[in-house]
């Protein structure tokens, strides 16, 4: 069974001290000794999204009580994947993915990469469609297909979901409650997507960030090229301003959002 790394759970340079941050906090929930120093990863993940799935069917950002972000990459896999996970590893913070369930057939194995490294991998859909557009049985289509192709792949059944454009309706969200599955959004958009130069990117990062935010990147969707040229400064300019980066399972616990926080307009990225 594949289980988490200490570095992505949150640990080394990013973690709490033994016993008090996330790993000691998330093992409790998941029933694994407070001694063990990995869990593994769909335990990790459905026991956090469930905690907060009591209180809310999605997550814009976490409560700000803490000073942790989550980094998010979405549109992969892809061939820019793995160096994203390199500057991710290097660095030993965490973060987590979101892929387009037409592209594993191709980069699938970066995903696995990302899963085994301890990364979460999450469902962003099979075509990156306007899900409000779609009927019931195709938004059902778009979700099931991803996460089937990702359990194929030998990764657990997702329990978090990122809408495309981040657009979502009411079938969306019941078709994710029947799954348990969570819906996430984001409160900071770097639009990498757009390819504006990496100095725009790092600024965009920067300038929005608070505590708890969740941070809008892309993995695939294109060239990647200024993205992974401003990761490594998003990197250092969060832990200059005293962040840590996390995934979103560690989020869920260590920040939890707010009840009856109001999701932002759907936008242009994701």
């Amino acid at each position: 069974m594949v289980v988490w790394g200490v570095s992505a759970l949150g640990g080394g340079s990013e973690g709490g001290s033994n016993g008090t941050g996330f790993a000691a906090r998330i093992l409790k929930i998941g029933g694994i000794g407070p001694d063990s120093l990995l869990a593994r990863q769909d335990v990790i993940e459905t026991a956090a999204v469930a905690s907060v799935y009591q209180q809310t069917p999605y997550i814009v950002r976490g409560g700000g009580g803490q000073k942790v972000v989550a980094l998010t990459f979405d549109d992969g896999p892809s061939e820019w994947t793995p160096q994203i996970l390199a500057i991710l590893r290097k660095e030993g913070v965490g973060a987590t993915f979101f892929s387009v369930g037409g592209v594993i057939s191709t980069f699938g194995a970066n995903s696995v990469a990302a899963h085994q490294a301890g990364y979460p991998v999450g469902d962003h859909t099979w075509s990156h469609p306007q899900m409000p557009s779609f009927s019931l049985a195709d938004q059902k289509l778009e979700i099931d297909r991803t996460s089937d192709a990702l359990t194929g792949l030998g990764l657990p059944k997702p329990s978090l979901y990122r809408p495309p454009y981040g657009a979502y309706d009411q079938t969306t969200l019941a078709l994710l409650k029947k799954r348990k599955m969570l819906l996430v959004l984001w409160d900071v958009d770097t639009l990498d997507w757009s390819r504006p130069g990496a100095d725009v990117i790092v600024q965009n990062a920067l300038s929005q960030v608070q505590s708890g935010s969740i941070i809008l990147m892309h993995d695939g969707g294109g060239d990647r090229t200024q993205t992974l040229a401003a990761l490594p400064r998003i990197i250092a300019g969060l832990r200059q301003r005293g962040y840590q980066m996390v995934t979103v399972p560690t989020l869920l616990v260590e920040d939890p959002p707010r009840p009856g926080e109001t999701p932002p307009a759907a936008g242009a990225g994701a």
